[in-house]
């Protein structure tokens, strides 16, 4: 469903629904529900539903092989009864889908804001005295270490790096300057989905004190405080719109691509990543999950608080879990005592789950990681599966299994104690509903975290 809010008017264009974020104030909370017709103001085009969205349906952006072009539409203030604002904050969800590809060394353009009275501030034309404006969309871009230069590693192919495209006063040629975001928080995976946030607030005319930010989901990954977008006597030079522009730049596409979006959402304050207007508590984004009642049961045992502090109402089930965070699941799982005084470990002094994984050694569930010196406990590596069945068969003694019941943990170090798991009934497999494999190798998510403990400990 559509609401948009005009404060300049205090009234109300379209239906209301139930602010599910920080939507009070929004100029638009878009769930793309009613569809894409009728969305965006000015030249829209190319747009497509997408039945399965992050929360319901969403949009589709297609950018079909030998093209450039996936969609592009502009929501203008003016045609809203609004004035152009100085200052906005939005927020969309947005899935790069699996076998998504960027072809060295190009990159895209995503929606972001633009300032765009005349032609200038995209496609090579800068702004200019005479025709003066500003753009800030964002992008998307393989993880080029060296801009995509021959010869340089262009990153893998399942990851996209997101960031902004600015047309702004100190641009040093006559396009948009590329400036990606913080690789650890902006390079999303494909297939899933993740919240993205921006935020600017214009320069005081003349002046370098324009602000453009940058979030995926909630975690800060680009800011700069020290901008120009408007020369001393360009005051009226604003936000014109918010502009849902998709453009697969560089060379033409060599695959049929395709971008997803859904609950896009920009006003005067920060928005969030709350987009599920209904949710069962406690938390929001694990409703429908084959491990929701696990996740629950996990919660109400004090094991897990969330995610997201200091919201904590989203436990993130498809995130990996880190060796650290498999140390504090365990210790509050199994209410371990503190350790002894010592230090076990050269590598956990930094942690924050460094008692934890000192009580968790205290205990003989863990050895180390780097036998046979083991001397480090490796607290930010991922968590493998098979990794998991060693420490939950040391932590609740279950005894040695015959048979075999999985066909891929052969040869495996960790082979008695993934049979031993598999005995005790806490896991069943990764292949359902043959179940016939394992997947020893595979890093554990926080929602199979919850299922394991559940087993051993419900």
């Amino acid at each position: 469903m559509r609401r948009v809010l005009v404060l300049a008017a205090a009234f109300v264009l379209l239906g209301l629904v139930p602010a599910v974020a920080d939507t009070s104030n929004a100029y638009l909370d878009e769930s793309f529900a009613d569809g894409t017709e009728d969305v965006f103001s000015h030249g829209a085009w190319g747009m497509q539903p997408l039945p399965a969205g992050h929360s319901g349906s969403g949009l589709l952006s297609p950018i079909p092989t030998g093209q450039h072009w996936g969609s592009s539409g502009h929501w203008n203030f003016s045609e809203h009864a609004m004035d152009d604002p100085e200052e906005l904050w939005w927020r969309y969800w947005v899935k790069f889908p699996s076998g998504f590809y960027i072809e060295p060394p190009n990159r895209g353009k995503l929606p972001g804001v633009g300032g765009l009275y005349t032609y200038n501030c995209l496609g090579g034309r800068p702004s200019t005295p005479d025709e003066p404006c500003f753009s800030a969309r964002m992008l998307f871009s393989r993880t080029y270490p060296s801009f995509g230069q021959p010869g340089y590693p262009n990153g893998p192919d399942d990851k996209t790096l997101i960031g902004f495209y600015v047309y702004h006063l100190d641009s040093p040629s006559n396009r948009g300057d590329i400036w990606t975001w913080d690789p650890s928080v902006a390079t999303l995976d494909h297939g899933k989905w993740y919240c993205v946030e921006g935020h600017i607030d214009l320069n005081t005319p003349g002046a370098h004190n324009g602000v453009l930010e940058g979030w995926v989901d909630g975690t800060a990954a680009f800011a700069k405080s020290d901008l120009a977008f408007r020369r001393s006597n360009e005051a009226d030079i604003d936000i014109k719109s918010f502009w849902f522009d998709i453009y697969y730049g560089g060379t033409e596409s060599v695959v049929d691509n395709e971008i997803h979006f859904d609950s896009l959402a920009f006003g005067p304050d920060r928005v969030g990543c709350d987009d599920d207007e209904f949710f069962e508590p406690p938390f929001r984004d694990d409703d429908g999950s084959v491990f929701e009642a696990d996740i629950i049961w996990l919660a109400a045992a004090g094991i897990t608080q969330g995610c997201n502090p200091p919201t904590n109402d989203r436990y993130c089930p498809d995130s990996g879990v880190t060796r650290g965070q498999m140390a504090a699941f365990l210790g509050r799982a199994l209410s371990l005592p503190a350790a002894p005084a010592g230090d076990r470990f050269v590598d956990d002094d930094d942690s924050v789950f460094e008692a934890e994984i000192e009580a968790l050694a205290a205990a003989g569930i863990t050895q180390g990681c780097n036998p046979p010196a083991n001397d480090q406990f490796c607290p930010n590596r991922s968590l493998t599966r098979a990794e998991m069945a060693t420490f939950l068969v040391r932590a609740f003694g279950y005894g040695p299994a015959s048979g075999d019941p999985f066909t891929d943990d052969d040869g495996s170090i960790f082979e008695p104690n993934i049979e031993s798991l598999a005995a005790a009934g806490v896991t069943k497999g990764c292949n359902p509903p043959a179940n016939s494999r394992f997947c020893p190798s595979s890093p554990v998510t926080r929602a199979e975290m919850a299922a394991f403990l559940h087993r051993a400990l419900g």
